[in-house]
């Protein structure tokens, strides 16, 4: 009996290492590149509306692709107003001030590196603000305008904060959502106790890896954002289903926390050269910020901060609404941006 029982122990043990070998190199494998055509998002977005107003490509640069949505009305030298997700999800969670703009504009929308459909590199290099913003761009050039209206949420406003600071020429309007320029964030982290508790879960999230996310059951703890949303009335059931979806590759997720890798050092690690495009760059163009009062991702005393560095700033501070305003207070938010871009639009077709 005894030896069976080893056996047995034995037998268990070689099962736990090769299952655990297993998930390590499936940890360390590449998701599938972009694919256009396939996004269950975008038909989703098209049975909502009716008809196929919404399509998708790839997009290259440098030997990475985005994932691009757009859709456009019957004007077709509409301006372009392009959104940037943030973290972890994908361009979808964007739809609400997408349909709400696309009568009169041409929406377009990424995947994030890393992110949804968008290609996803291992290595950190690809996911500095840097380059990122070489891609976008590339994209911009592509899309064959000299400006666009620049809208982004969470990690996507941070970036496109940084964007706009670096490429004011390129940017006809800016609007951030819960979060503000990168380089407003890393000067919390380095000079507010209170914004370092919020964010210790950021080293936490740049030291997990798909296998530990897989063991620790991340993936049921990002797709429960969706679902609260659904459970609160802000989404449909399908809709949360295909945000539950686009995370449901860990690798993905792993590489999307790239973006935190890449662009927020540790608190006490950070240098002048961890401020991107540099510490005192400044807002020199007409910019809406959207906070909601209940957020508990930063600190709110960034927005002082926002306020002394920015030449033309409006703050709509929101009661009642978290992290997610363009979910949790649609109708305002959407208003908000509509009159935001019409205020903004140049005087002149360029």
């Amino acid at each position: 009996m005894k030896r069976l029982i080893l056996k047995f122990l034995g037998g268990v043990a070689l099962f736990a290492a090769v299952a655990s070998f297993a998930i390590f190199m499936w940890g360390r494998s590449d998701p599938e590149g972009c694919v256009a055509g396939v996004d269950p998002a975008v038909a989703l977005a098209n049975q909502n509306v009716g008809s196929e107003v919404y399509s998708d490509r790839c997009f290259e640069h440098d030997g990475l692709n985005l994932h691009v949505v757009e859709a456009q009305g019957d004007n077709p030298d509409a301006e372009v107003v392009l959104f940037i997700h943030g973290f972890p999800t994908i361009w979808y969670s964007m739809i609400r001030p997408m349909e709400a703009m696309r009568g009169d504009y041409r929406v377009i929308a990424i995947d994030g590196l890393g992110a949804g459909l968008s290609d996803a590199p291992s290595e950190v290099e690809p996911y500095r603000l840097a380059a990122m913003a070489d891609h976008l761009d590339a994209l911009i050039a592509d899309v064959g305008v000299s400006h666009v209206h620049l809208v982004g949420h969470d990690w996507g406003a941070a970036f496109a904060g940084a964007y706009a600071q670096s490429r004011a020429d390129r940017i006809a309007s800016l609007t951030l959502m819960s979060a503000p320029p990168q380089n407003i964030a890393v000067a919390m982290l380095e000079t507010s106790e209170r914004q370092r508790a919020i964010s210790q879960y950021v080293e936490r999230l740049k030291g997990a890896t798909p296998a530990l996310a897989l063991l620790t059951g991340t993936r049921g703890r990002l797709a429960s954002g969706p679902q609260n949303h659904f459970e609160a009335g802000r989404m449909s059931a399908e809709e949360a289903e295909v945000l539950q979806d686009a995370t449901s590759d860990l690798r993905r997720i792993d590489r999307h926390i790239n973006w935190y890798r890449a662009n927020l050092p540790a608190p006490d690690a950070i240098s002048q050269s961890d401020y991107w495009p540099s510490r005192d760059a400044r807002l020199e163009v007409p910019t809406l910020l959207i906070w909601g009062n209940d957020d508990t991702i930063f600190d709110p005393a960034f927005i002082a901060l926002m306020e002394a560095s920015a030449t033309d700033l409006t703050v709509l501070r929101l009661d009642g609404v978290g992290h997610a305003p363009q979910l949790e207070a649609t109708t305002l938010v959407n208003e908000a941006l509509a009159r935001h871009i019409e205020e903004s639009r140049p005087d002149t077709d360029e």
